[in-house]
């Protein structure tokens, strides 16, 4: 309890993960260098030469590598892969999202996220059937414990350019995955509702937050949490 009083410190809101890339936003990325960590053990450096992206995120990618040569690769034979982010990607994603995690962590955001590259991870969808997509993962620096994948076509609202949302916009879903299980959904309307299930293996955090209203906006912050102060 007294990790999370000194977590809580200060008056936060607002959500704090990176910015969401789908659809044409991947163009920004066509041609920038990429680390890929596969799941044989090798890593793959290269340029991002192209990607399938569906409703629920990448079914494929090809990589360009130095020789010339393109190496097709689909979700299952990946564990990681990280992309340069571009100009355009970086401004996008230092967005005032992230102060709530500043304030909370005391400490200069980018310290915690390294906007310098996009990071997609394979998961495993909230489908039936089990199936793998290449996820961006949105909390990198505060995923030891929960990844926060983003959850395609969830965003509404905001200005877009090219493709890329750069301002406002709001997420209505995220994926959390725990212990590289199946992802699950979680939406913005019944977040208050899931939010015991979602911690309560720290009771702790439970009552730490269960005094105040559960928040949306704070998802971020309640996820930074659990990370920080939950063993």
């Amino acid at each position: 309890m007294v990790a999370f009083a000194l977590l809580m410190t200060g008056n936060v809101s607002g959500q704090g993960f990176v910015e969401t890339v789908e659809g044409f936003a991947l163009d920004a990325l066509f041609g920038n260098e990429c680390v890929v960590n596969l799941t044989s053990g090798e890593e793959i450096i290269g340029k991002f030469s192209s990607g399938t992206y569906v409703t629920n995120g990448l079914t494929k990618i090809t990589v360009k590598l130095e020789n010339g040569e393109k190496v097709k690769l689909v979700p299952e034979q990946i564990v990681a892969m990280q992309i340069k982010s571009s100009d355009l990607l970086k401004l996008s994603m230092i967005s005032e999202a992230g102060s709530s995690i500043t304030k909370l962590a005391n400490t200069d955001f980018n310290d915690i996220v390294n906007r310098q590259w996009v990071v997609f991870e394979t998961a495993m969808t909230p489908k039936k059937t089990d199936t793998y997509r290449l996820l961006q993962l949105l909390n990198p620096g505060f995923a030891s414990k929960i990844k926060v994948f983003a959850e395609p076509s969830s965003k509404t609202g905001g200005l877009n350019v090219g493709g890329l949302q750069v301002t406002g916009g709001e997420d209505k879903a995220y994926l959390f995955v725990k212990g590289g299980e199946k992802a699950v959904k979680v939406k913005k309307g019944s977040y208050s509702d899931n939010f015991q299930e979602l911690f309560s293996d720290c009771p702790e955090m439970v009552t730490a937050f269960q005094s105040g209203k559960i928040k949306w906006d704070d998802v971020a912050v309640h996820v930074f949490a659990y990370d920080q102060a939950c063993k």
